[in-house]
């Protein structure tokens, strides 16, 4: 949990190691911190927010164990999209709903995320945050298709008289 961690500004980053054991860091939603990190910790018996350099794990095994291993991480979205899937189909939903749920992942959820991000917040920061080593990796994934962004900005822009 002391890789959440508050930067003098009062933004919110958690401190990753991803592929090839590079370091980074993504920004957290205050709204993250507020609502699901300071219940959670709550509900752990924890104080709401962590410790420079607390130790807790986030995620433990049902016994108590730290750390939980990619195939448990797995396992349990599986079983958090397949409720939701029964939940949809209890509801009454149209197959076309849950058509992607169906093929959900860890990696989907990331995608996802950033998809519904991309359209409010610039590139960069975006780069940074998926961790992507190039900025056109992140743009030709998630910047493509604002044909109704690109269409406003032309006409932001005014004719030259040819005088």
């Amino acid at each position: 949990m002391g890789d959440f961690r508050q930067d003098p500004e009062g933004n919110w980053w958690y401190h990753v190691i991803g592929k090839g054991n590079k370091a980074g860091k993504i920004a957290m939603r205050d709204e993250y911190i507020e609502h699901y990190l300071k219940r959670y910790r709550r509900f752990l018996g924890l104080s709401e927010l962590p410790l420079w350099d607390e130790k807790t794990p986030l995620l433990t095994t049902l016994s108590g164990r730290s750390g939980l291993s990619g195939r448990q991480v797995r396992a349990l979205l599986q079983a958090v999209f397949d409720n939701a899937l029964s939940r949809m189909r209890h509801e009454g939903r149209q197959a076309h709903e849950m058509n992607s749920l169906k093929a959900a992942s860890a990696h989907w959820l990331r995608h996802t995320s950033a998809t519904f991000d991309a359209p409010l917040r610039s590139a960069k920061d975006l780069q940074l945050d998926l961790r992507h080593s190039n900025l056109s990796t992140t743009q030709n994934v998630y910047y493509h298709s604002h044909d109704q962004q690109r269409g406003k900005s032309i006409k932001s822009v005014p004719m030259r008289d040819r005088g």
